[in-house]
């Protein structure tokens, strides 16, 4: 039973880790599409750094959604 508590605090804390992740990233993609979209000089490093942060971002959704998926019977997370 022990196990079980500490395994379901484990990964809340995690869960809890990964929102804070994709919340800090969404932020930070939507700064860079904002300043590559308003300036004139688009620099190459900036457009392959926007395209890094989309695929970082989509595949922390889809590690959310496989989470929720296998998650234990009864439980919303």
């Amino acid at each position: 039973m022990f196990f079980k508590r500490k395994k379901r605090a484990i990964r809340r804390r995690e869960d809890e880790r990964l929102m804070n992740e994709i919340d800090q990233l969404r932020e930070k993609l939507d700064q860079q599409r904002n300043l590559l979209s308003h300036r004139a000089d688009h620099s190459d490093h900036l457009h392959y750094q926007v395209k890094l942060n989309e695929a970082k971002y989509l595949f922390l959704l889809k590690e959310v959604r496989h989470r929720h998926r296998t998650a234990p019977a009864g439980r919303s997370n």
